[in-house]
């Protein structure tokens, strides 16, 4: 019985192409390895000092990626949304037939839980196309959050 030519690469290439890739591929899950090991309160980092409830209370928002402090009661929406709103608005003053920024504005009130204030902007908006499934839905909704039926 004869053998054919030999297929593939020779050991002696091979093996060091194996062997490079192996410590890349080593070198990189270690490099993101030590990233989430020294991320305070990542799952993998070091703890914080206090556990349970009196931990919650002395961090301030989100100790993990940001995030927002919380808002104080009382207090207006946060800095971005109040732009959003005066933009929303001022887009309504120049153009009151703008049917995107009145459901905008009507779907900001709506979620912030302002249903009253949420309904005329609706209204506007589906006077202006009252065939907007989507848009009678959300209307439909603000009225039951607001106790009209």
């Amino acid at each position: 019985m004869t053998r054919g030519p030999s297929r593939g690469l020779p050991p002696r290439i091979y093996l060091p192409i194996l062997a490079v890739t192996m410590l890349v591929f080593l070198g990189i899950v270690g490099y993101f390895l030590r990233i989430g090991l020294s991320t305070t309160g990542s799952a993998l980092g070091p703890a914080v000092a206090e556990q349970g409830d009196a931990r919650i209370a002395t961090v301030p928002g989100n100790s993990v990626g940001g995030g927002s402090p919380a808002q104080a009661t009382g207090a207006g929406p946060p800095a971005p949304v109040q732009r959003l709103l005066t933009e929303l608005k001022g887009r309504i003053a120049r153009n009151p037939r703008d049917e995107s920024a009145l459901t905008g504005l009507a779907s900001l009130y709506a979620d912030a839980g302002k249903f009253d204030q949420a309904l005329p902007y609706y209204r506007r908006a589906l006077a202006l196309d009252p065939n907007n499934a989507r848009l009678r839905a959300d209307y439909a909704s603000a009225l039951e959050q607001s106790g009209q039926r």
